[in-house]
């Protein structure tokens, strides 16, 4: 008859440890669900630069190596403008699988223009990953480009189509598509 004090005491405290954890639970899923159905991690988010935004024409612009760029200067096909910061965490954890994903579309280096913001001398990471792929230009040639295209978000991708329509924008690098299949695609317009 001991035993049966200390079989109900550890059966309460089951109890109330399975009471706590799925309030704590509840109280993650309430926390997490607007993230996940209409902030950062929803799959159905719009993206921030409107599908047929039109990029303006900046005229010549200078990469850091001091090579000329203009934008969409070859009208023969899609181009890839994308928007980087040093200080973008993001943009650090997906400059690997851009580099990756440029490689493996095979797109010119022409075609690809990396826009990125921060100190002129933190940009050598980004030289070191993409500079071979992409003309990186410094935020200070453009200042107002994220302005003009109304983007809010680090990093994002964007494929421009030979009309300088935006034909694909994205935050997230694994979601780039084929590059061929962008080119195929009509864009819609907003």
């Amino acid at each position: 008859m001991a035993l049966y004090p200390i079989a109900v005491l550890a059966l309460l405290a089951a109890c109330t440890a399975c009471a706590l954890s799925l309030m704590v639970s509840l109280r993650v899923k309430k926390v997490l669900d607007p993230l996940i159905e209409e902030g950062a991690f929803s799959p159905s988010r719009p993206p921030t630069v409107a599908i047929g935004t039109e990029v303006p024409d900046y005229g010549q612009l200078t990469d850091i190596d001091g090579k000329p760029v203009t934008l969409g200067a070859d009208p023969d096909g899609s181009w890839i403008l994308t928007f980087l910061s040093t200080t973008c965490s993001g943009c650090k954890a997906q400059l690997p699988s851009y580099r990756d994903y440029l490689r493996g579309q095979g797109v010119p280096r022409d075609r690809v223009i990396s826009v990125v913001w921060g100190e002129a001398d933190e940009l050598g990471m980004y030289t070191d990953e993409i500079g071979d792929l992409s003309h990186i230009v410094h935020a200070d040639e453009l200042p107002s480009i994220a302005t003009d295209l109304k983007v809010s978000i680090w990093p994002t991708f964007l494929i421009v189509s030979s009309d300088r329509s935006v034909s694909f924008a994205t935050e997230d690098v694994a979601r780039l598509p084929e590059l061929a299949a962008t080119e195929a695609r009509t864009p819609i317009t907003a």
